[in-house]
């Protein structure tokens, strides 16, 4: 099982979800947070680090502890959800580049594209986690559950507003 973490602030509430999928791309779980809109004085106090509190300590790392389907990865496209050593951001180049390895970073190529697959700062490359990013990447589209993810906020936030 691998997971999609996504966090957004839509229209100033920030809300985050994470999809549990097998290796044929079918939910096993989703969790989702309510939408959290910081007051004047919480905008004041926590000043530039208020969007990495909400997003990362609060709302991040509360949905990964809620699952109850643990997936061996949790896939990421903001850097600052790389809280976790089981957390890895995935990137798709725009254009095929030639491979590399360089500390925390990989470059792997794929079906005429290339991705970057980012670990947390303090962790070196994984190879075995390379490989099932791969492997994942051989039966789905690895990028497509993200947008799953964010539509499924989008309803949630428009969904509250009624």
């Amino acid at each position: 099982m691998i997971g999609y973490l996504s966090v957004m602030n839509i229209d100033g509430k920030h809300l985050g979800g994470i999809l549990v999928i097998n290796d044929l791309g079918i939910p096993v779980e989703f969790k989702y947070s309510e939408p959290v809109t910081p007051t004047k004085l919480q905008e004041i106090i926590y000043g530039n680090s208020l969007e990495y509190y909400l997003h990362t300590e609060i709302i991040g790392k509360g949905l990964v502890q809620r699952l109850e389907n643990k997936p061996e990865l949790i896939l990421v496209q903001d850097p600052t959800l790389l809280f976790d050593k089981n957390t890895v951001m995935v990137t798709l180049l725009p254009q095929p580049v030639s491979e590399k390895k360089e500390g925390n970073e990989v470059v792997v190529n794929f079906s005429n594209k290339s991705i970057r697959i980012t670990f947390p700062e303090n962790v070196k490359v994984d190879d075995s986690v390379v490989q099932k990013i791969l492997d994942y990447a051989s039966k789905i589209d690895i990028l497509e559950p993200f947008d799953r993810v964010e539509k499924a906020l989008k309803y949630v936030c428009e969904s509250q507003e009624k």
